[in-house]
């Protein structure tokens, strides 16, 4: 199972606490993962399977895109 770490802010650089996140792989093998909660530091680490081009949803909402596993910032 891979893991990736993505940061949520604010743009005025207040971090979000329990703010759902989900990353969705493009391509023929994607699909989303369940969903993770950011910590108090406004981080998420959510696992998945692909290794891959990813979309990153916050609360329902498309906020980035990162190639999986590895590490984002995203902001609100």
């Amino acid at each position: 199972m891979n893991r990736s770490k993505i940061h949520v802010q604010y743009r005025d650089g207040s971090k979000p606490k329990g703010t759902r996140v989900v990353v969705g792989f493009t391509g023929l093998m994607g699909g989303m993962t369940k969903e993770f909660y950011t910590d108090s530091a406004g981080t998420a680490i959510v696992e998945h399977a692909g290794t891959m081009k990813a979309n990153v949803y916050v609360s329902g909402k498309i906020c980035g895109s990162f190639h999986a596993p590895g590490e984002t910032v995203v902001f609100l």
